[in-house]
């Protein structure tokens, strides 16, 4: 879903209140691939690469140690998007889930684009009660050439406990939009179809005397 300015300000006002205690970590791994062979959703695209695992081994001494850090801390993650593999246009993203490991928890996550014209769509995902799992559905764009750093890029904001493995991970699908010409050619298939159906069935009515 598109959301307006104001409910956008809102959004943006909780990402910066949580990234002025939390660094941001900025991450260029993940892309947008077609569906592959045999997966079902001809002209699909999948989200690979997205979601993190911190082993306790990688965490800093001073948090493995627990002295004078608290139990968790918020982190901001956002999540550069490739989109040099797929075709540009318009996608749908139905029920794209995303879900916490170990201790994490979610504050916000959304996802982001530009079109063409230089206006920001944002997906706001809708977060469980406990903070562990965030469903999003809704449109964005993947432009044939961007004119900043990334026009696709997922932020993820929360919680994380401080000497214990913690992640998360998502997976969904996206469909392409048809274009509204493609709309009318569809629709005037359907109508020739139709049409030729009733000729079929005049053709075979038998004779009246």
């Amino acid at each position: 879903m598109k959301i307006q300015h104001a409910t956008t300000a809102a959004l943006f006002s909780l990402l910066a209140a949580t990234g002025a205690q939390a660094q941001v970590t900025v991450f260029e791994g993940a892309f947008l691939g077609p569906v592959p062979p045999g997966g079902g959703d001809v002209g699909g695209i999948v989200l690979y690469g997205f979601g993190r695992n911190t082993s306790v081994l990688n965490l800093q001494a001073s948090e493995a140690s627990g002295r004078g850090v608290p139990a968790q801390v918020p982190y901001f993650d956002t999540w550069n998007i490739g989109t040099a593999s797929v075709a540009p246009g318009v996608y749908n993203f139905n029920a794209l889930l995303v879900e916490a490991e170990g201790s994490a928890t979610f504050s916000g996550i959304t996802f982001n684009s530009y079109d063409a014209q230089g206006a920001r769509s944002t997906i706001l995902f809708n977060i469980n009660a406990a903070g562990t799992a965030a469903v999003g559905s809704g449109s964005f764009t993947v432009l044939a050439s961007c004119p900043v750093e990334t026009c696709v890029w997922i932020d993820v904001i929360g919680l994380r406990p401080v000497g214990a493995p913690w992640g998360y991970g998502g997976t969904g699908t996206a469909l392409p939009v048809p274009e509204p010409g493609q709309w009318a050619l569809l629709g005037l298939g359907l109508a020739a179809v139709a049409g030729a159906v009733r000729r079929g069935r005049k053709a075979g009515a038998p004779a009246t005397a």
